[in-house]
């Protein structure tokens, strides 16, 4: 299914811990550990740098095997043509993933460099932009699932709107113009900026829906995520490699603010097993799900070749 294995392959899946899984995440008893009665500060230590060294090995390991540079648990190659070719990786459902993916590596750096001396404040915020991220994911869904029933929610919403503002609607229609800036109404605009007023293509507060299934609805705002307008779909695999290298960074430095065991308090404890169990599930659990199953209907299709090889020379 590829090339020739490379040596030292047998090595990459070592980040991933037993069993080719990944790296569990020690329950809140484990991260604190009692000593005769008092937290052991040492074993929250190690424990917490143990656990981020796994996940940047997991990340890393991702990173690669999208990258079509390890064998998937030395047994499958994965091309960029072979991953091209797995359910998940139909181009319109490819495309919201990665720009989803990209609003989250483009949130990080900009927001944690801002908490950077301090554990807790790091891990808070953190936290916020990966709640926040949910959020946005269970809103705007990459398969695109969500969007038909928000707008079935909002629309007699609107019409009850519209329903109330009826008895007034020449002053609606003057407020409108208003709101949109054109103090001196349609007089002066080309006729481009006519029809994009009225076709709902601005994204002025008159827009009763998003112009893309990426844009904001109206009410929802984050307070850490960014969330620009794209006027391209970004490339999933070059976006999933760059979110990959920037939550390696944030391991990273999680690592060098969390240096002795005095920083292991209680608190900085729970939010650090809270963020690395939102990066599982967000980031981490779908990919590894698609190889999985990729990879065992791939084995099963070679062993399948293999069997009629073999026994062709025999009949």
């Amino acid at each position: 299914m590829g090339p020739t294995k490379p040596p030292g392959t047998s090595h990459s899946s070592a980040g991933f811990g037993q069993g080719g899984s990944l790296a569990t995440i020690p329950s809140n008893a484990t991260m604190s550990s009692m000593s005769n009665g008092v937290p052991n500060p040492n074993f929250a230590l190690q424990s917490m740098h143990d656990l981020a060294s796994k996940r940047i090995s997991t990340l890393d390991y991702l990173r690669k095997a999208h990258e079509g540079r390890v064998y998937w648990f030395n047994t499958l190659h994965f091309s960029a043509a072979d991953l091209a070719k797995l359910p998940s990786s139909q181009p319109r459902q490819l495309a919201r993933r990665a720009t989803n993916f990209l609003l989250l590596g483009f949130s990080l750096p900009t927001v944690l460099d801002m908490n950077a001396n301090s554990a807790p404040d790091y891990l808070k915020a953190l936290n916020t932009i990966l709640s926040e991220f949910e959020t946005y994911q269970s809103i705007h869904p990459p398969d695109g699932s969500g969007s038909s029933s928000l707008s079935r929610g909002r629309i007699p919403q609107m019409f009850k709107r519209a329903t109330g503002a009826s008895s007034s609607s020449k002053g609606r229609r003057a407020s409108t113009v208003q709101d949109l800036g054109l103090s001196g109404g349609l007089n002066g605009i080309n006729g481009s900026d006519v029809s994009s007023i009225f076709s709902g293509s601005d994204s002025g507060p008159s827009s009763a829906f998003p112009s893309s299934e990426n844009e904001l609805l109206p009410g929802e705002e984050y307070q850490y995520l960014l969330t620009p307008s794209l006027p391209f779909d970004p490339d999933f695999f070059e976006t999933f490699a760059t979110l990959c290298d920037v939550l390696i960074d944030c391991y990273t430095k999680i690592m060098s603010l969390i240096n002795s065991p005095e920083a292991c308090t209680p608190l900085v404890g729970e939010l650090f097993s809270k963020a690395d169990a939102r990066v599982r599930k967000l980031v981490c659990q779908g990919i590894v799900r698609e190889f999985e199953d990729a990879g065992r209907s791939g084995v099963k299709s070679e062993v399948a070749g293999v069997g009629r090889v073999v026994l062709g020379g025999l009949m």
